[in-house]
């Protein structure tokens, strides 16, 4: 039986958004159209507390910050209801993949390692999402009633940046507003996990596979040299679906990655803005597990790219230690003209970008320089 920790974490919280990644179910659109909803219905009022505070530069990258949030959001709900049979084939073809190779006691551990990193990282970054959230929806009321407590007057505070058309001087209207905030910060939290959570099983499993070809290629020798060749070619088999799968995974989230890295460059700028400028109040603690947050975000897809692409060429070198010159001693050329393929086509890897840009550490490294050449930018406008 293939490891318990395939997608564990991953399935839950698409369960909670109507969706079954392992099990043969209908889709439940209603709690994924729940989610856009409360975003469509709350984007509209940020928008409108950014263009009312457009000369104040504190408020409007506090705005263009929960703009981007929003976005993204819809994006990724957009992908979870636009493509979810596309999602089911490619999980239902990796998790067929993992079941023919794990019955090998090697590649069960690698299979095994592989998934529980991906569930530590997975774990660690919804907790961190998650604290975030609830740090922002906690500190309107600590803040207003610090403000009652300085002042002896209650003013009304919002976890998000919004205006409101009526006067939430009242308590009603302020709690209407209030559980507004906070359903459009679930509708968000949601979908984000669930998606940025997925390409993080998806790629670690990936990995898996590639460092199984390699365990395979360089102990591929057999007892005769037809039973060598046989070995060969399913892990020139195996090394192939790997880069199909990689192919079919690029082509799902490459849109997403775009979308990702171009908002995190704009994303991490303002937060550092924000931090920059509140380092001696009561929100520090919110832009910077927030800041934590987006990092995690950028650094699952920087850092899964890497690794997918590492691994995929490492198996070059894999060819390059293994037995091949007995081989080609007991006279079989065709295998060393197969083997120089493989490894010139190995060489090249398998990358994950998002069209102009490819998703590996460097790139992580210039956004966040960008994002930090940004804030200089911004605090010569104040």
């Amino acid at each position: 039986m293939l490891t318990a920790k395939f997608l564990r974490l991953q399935s839950f919280y698409f369960r909670l958004l109507g969706m079954q990644l392992l099990e043969e179910r209908e889709l439940d659109r209603s709690r994924s159209l729940c989610c856009l909803l409360s975003i469509v219905t709350f984007l509209p009022l940020t928008i409108a507390f950014g263009l009312r505070s457009i000369h104040n530069m504190d408020r409007l990258t506090d705005t263009l910050c929960s703009v981007l949030v929003d976005l993204l959001a819809l994006c990724k709900i957009g992908c979870c209801l636009g493509r979810y049979k596309e999602t089911r084939r490619l999980i239902k073809s990796l998790h067929e993949l993992l079941e023919r190779e794990h019955h090998f006691p090697v590649a069960a551990a690698i299979i095994a390692r592989q998934n529980e990193r991906d569930q530590f990282i997975s774990s660690l970054y919804t907790l961190c999402f998650l604290l975030a959230g609830f740090s922002a929806c906690l500190m309107s009321p600590l803040n207003m009633i610090i403000s009652y407590w300085r002042t002896g007057q209650l003013q009304p505070d919002y976890p998000f940046p919004s205006v409101y058309p009526w006067d939430n001087r009242q308590l009603h209207n302020y709690l209407c507003a209030y559980l507004w905030n906070v359903c459009a910060a679930l509708g968000v939290a949601l979908p984000t996990i669930c998606v940025d959570t997925l390409f993080c099983s998806l790629t670690h499993n990936l990995c898996a596979v590639f460092e199984i070809c390699r365990h395979k290629m360089k102990s591929f020798r057999g007892s005769a040299a037809a039973h060598s060749q046989r070995k060969l070619r399913h892990i020139f088999h195996l090394y192939g679906d790997c880069l199909d799968f990689g192919s079919s995974l690029k082509r799902l989230f490459r849109p997403l990655i775009f979308a990702q890295l171009i908002a995190a460059s704009l994303h991490l700028c303002v937060l550092c803005y924000q931090l920059s400028t509140n380092l001696l109040q009561p929100g520090v603690l919110f832009y910077a597990a927030f800041m934590a947050t987006m990092l995690g975000q950028l650094a699952i897809y920087c850092h899964g790219g890497s690794c997918v692409q590492t691994e995929s060429q490492l198996f070059a070198q894999a060819i390059y230690e293994s037995d091949w010159l007995e081989l080609l001693l007991a006279g079989y050329p065709a295998v060393g003209r197969s083997l120089q393929f493989a490894m010139t086509r190995a060489q090249r890897g398998c990358r994950i970008d998002g069209y102009f840009f490819q998703a590996n550490r460097k790139t992580f490294v210039l956004i966040v320089r960008t994002a930090i050449s940004y804030v200089t930018l911004l605090r010569s406008f104040t």
